[in-house]
């Protein structure tokens, strides 16, 4: 069956049929939109996606790509693109790439052959100014047909961005740290190269030097970006001894769940000898024991907010906001231990 079955069985033309099957169309009579959908029904009719990309350029599909679907940052932001994307009747597709510029680059030219609506690059990339212009290139590409481009994350490409509020937030948690009393903190970070962890240790850097806490570069340890990761560094700094670390900041929740767990096999209580703080509010950072302090990102509004930035017809490159909002728990009692 095909539009102009519906069209015909509905007594309609085909430009009424098409308006009233491309979602988010309004302005079709009651009557005749009731008709439609009754033809589409008694036809079992279903949008061919393969013409619509013929015709359009894109299919009513939205594509996000992911570095680590195991990471609650990345499935949290993809399911703010899925809750953005339902009102609009698009389909959304998750696919997985790394975290390096090349392993997106891969994904996306695999993605311009199915020619979604609109590509939503999540997180941050490392690599080579090379990898990057290549990325850079394919995405150039993708959008002469048609397609959008949204980035979520730091403003490190030339496309429409939601900015996550990692240097902000970085500043408020080293404020607040500051403010408890914690002067000799050790961050934990991932390898040099995400934009987004540097815009993190960038802020929270100039925060604690503001407040007068002094952190140096001996003080700055780096783990691949995972719970395993995280566990592994703190057990090997806990074997040298943490000396008179009296607070481990990580750059995500799921670093700082995995640091609790190693403090908690050397003998350490995390949240009284040694306190911890994560960053971005994942999905169980309230269920740990003690509950983490951490920096709510709102992932899911900056997942729902690219799929609206992505349907907006914007002249030139946008660029928006999402603010961070602190989250104190008891990971980060008042130093010295009191409550």
């Amino acid at each position: 069956m095909t539009l102009r079955d519906v069209a015909r069985e509905a007594g309609v033309s085909l430009a009424t049929a098409s308006r009233v099957l491309s979602p988010g169309t309004r302005n079709v009579r009651a009557s005749a939109r009731e008709r439609i959908m009754e033809a589409v029904d008694r036809l079992g009719y279903r949008p061919n996606l393969t013409a619509q990309a013929t015709s359009k350029g894109t299919t009513r599909t939205v594509a996000v790509v992911v570095s680590d679907m195991q990471d609650p940052y990345y499935s949290t932001i993809a399911q703010g693109v899925i809750e953005g994307a339902s009102p609009a009747g698009l389909i959304v597709t998750i696919a997985g790439s790394g975290h390096q510029a090349d392993d997106d680059l891969g994904v996306v030219r695999a993605l311009r052959g199915l020619s979604p609506q609109m590509i939503i690059l999540a997180g941050s990339r490392r690599g080579d100014p090379r990898s990057r212009e290549a990325l850079v290139e394919e995405l150039r590409a993708y959008e002469t047909r048609g397609g959008r481009v949204i980035v979520v994350g730091q403003d490190e490409l030339p496309f429409d961005t939601v900015i996550l509020g990692h240097r902000p937030g970085g500043g408020q948690l080293a404020t607040f740290l500051a403010d408890r009393g914690y002067v000799r903190p050790v961050l934990l970070g991932p390898p040099p190269g995400s934009s987004n962890a540097a815009a993190w240790e960038d802020g929270f850097l100039e925060a604690a030097k503001l407040h007068s806490v002094d952190v140096s570069e001996s003080d700055i340890h780096r783990a691949a970006p995972t719970r395993d990761g995280a566990y592994t560094l703190v057990r090997r700094l806990a074997r040298h001894g943490l000396g008179d670390t009296d607070v481990l900041v990580a750059a995500s929740d799921l670093m700082a769940i995995g640091a609790m767990s190693a403090l908690r096999e050397c003998g350490i209580e995390p949240g009284k000898q040694i306190a911890v703080a994560g960053f971005d509010n994942v999905v169980g950072a309230e269920d740990v024991t003690p509950q983490l302090t951490t920096v709510d990102l709102d992932l899911t509004a900056a997942g729902a907010a690219a799929v609206q930035l992505g349907l907006e017809e914007t002249a030139s490159r946008t660029v928006r906001r999402v603010e961070p909002t602190l989250v104190p728990r008891a990971s980060t009692r008042q130093a010295g231990g009191r409550p």
